[in-house]
């Protein structure tokens, strides 16, 4: 059995593989402040299902190559650590590590059989990951395709995980969200409540709520200048958007494909963008796509 792992900001979740198919699918709170608790937290879930375990792919937040974590925006506790090492120290098993975004790229690749793409995670920041001629590009340093930590503001100047303002992730995410919902609060009418969600604030956008749109098309502005800058230099033949966040569907998409457009050159104007099939799924099968290929 293959185990696939996408670790996020608070919660994770984990997939069980057996010759290429999915056979079931779990969420576990993540209450870990140490890396070996972290391992520990998700190996005795793991044991929970199996004990046949031939390999672990996980895909993880931040700044990633050979297993090594150099800066997790979110996770500062999995800062300069090599991930792998804690893995192997509790079990006896191949074990892979990426940056999340690169697993939901490979994931969604691998799966719809396409190349040359350009992957992007809405969630609780925002990711990316490259996938070209069937391979993940990391870059020198694990960096490539950290098109959240692109500075893009210089109106809000909101702070970022990373330590640095102004980054894609600080408007183009839920935290993004809440950045804008309260610096706006004041300014526009609104029927969101003290204790909304991230689907309450695109619901109502879509019937005009004055605050939740003007978020919405913040969001979406910023997010479609990034995209049509890292595809001015990728030149991706697809961009594809997942995360929780692309729940809102073809409302965010279509908003989305508009304010690339307006950034965008000629060349790359008409570059297909699209939605990600595999949902929440998508890291899960980039983590067991990552370690069963590595195994064969």
């Amino acid at each position: 059995m293959y185990i696939g792992i996408d670790i996020g900001g608070t919660s994770s979740k984990l997939g069980l593989f057996e010759n290429d198919n999915l056979l079931t699918t779990w969420q576990i709170k993540m209450t870990a402040t140490t890396p070996s608790e972290l391992v520990s937290q998700l190996l005795n879930s793991i044991k929970e299902k199996t004990n046949n375990i031939t390999g672990i792919g996980v895909v993880i937040p931040g700044f990633i190559k050979n297993d090594y974590i150099a800066l997790s925006p979110n996770l500062h506790y999995l800062n300069n650590i090599n991930l792998r090492e804690y893995f192997e120290k509790e079990i006896d098993c191949p074990i892979r590590i990426i940056n999340d975004a690169n697993g939901h790229a490979f994931g969604e690749a691998r799966y719809k059989g396409l190349d040359n793409i350009m992957f992007i995670t809405l969630g609780t920041g925002v990711g990316g990951g490259f996938v070209y001629n069937h391979e993940i590009l990391e870059g020198f340093s694990g960096a490539f395709m950290e098109i959240g930590h692109m500075h893009v503001d210089d109106k809000y100047n909101f702070h970022c995980g990373c330590g640095n303002i102004g980054c894609l992730e600080t408007l183009a995410s839920q935290k993004g969200i809440y950045n804008l919902i309260k610096y706006y609060k004041n300014t526009y009418n609104t029927s969101l409540t003290s204790e909304y969600t991230i689907k309450d604030v695109f619901d109502l956008a879509k019937i005009n709520d004055e605050l939740c749109l003007i978020v919405v098309d913040e969001f979406t502005k910023y997010l479609g200048l990034a995209l049509a800058n890292a595809a001015t230099l990728l030149n991706p033949e697809t961009i594809i958007i997942g995360g929780g966040i692309s729940n809102a569907g073809y409302f965010l998409l279509d908003k989305i494909k508009k304010q690339f457009t307006n950034y965008a050159n000629n060349v790359i104007k008409n570059t297909n963008i699209i939605l990600a099939s595999l949902g929440n799924n998508a890291g899960i099968y980039g983590a067991y796509y990552l370690i069963k290929d590595g195994n064969n």
